[in-house]
């Protein structure tokens, strides 16, 4: 989450420097990517979804420095 926060704090200066103008999701004329046809779209329903259970797996060696920091500030 910090470094999400930090790189939104970031973004208005960022932007200013890189293509200020271009907003395609304001904008939809400056959308350089293909249109999908609907007909190439389907339903999904969440009970057809696979279900990922990541509840067993490690956090990183990164995640857990980051963790340990903010314990320190606590």
């Amino acid at each position: 989450m910090k470094k999400m926060h930090k790189a939104c704090v970031k973004y208005p200066d960022w932007k200013q420097k890189h293509s200020p103008h271009f907003k395609p999701w304001l904008y939809p004329e400056q959308n350089a990517l293909p249109s999908l046809a609907l007909s190439d779209l389907s339903i999904q329903h969440a009970d057809s979804l696979e279900n990922i259970d990541e509840s067993s797996l490690a956090e990183s060696k990164e995640e857990r420095a980051e963790g340990s920091d903010e314990d320190s500030l606590n």
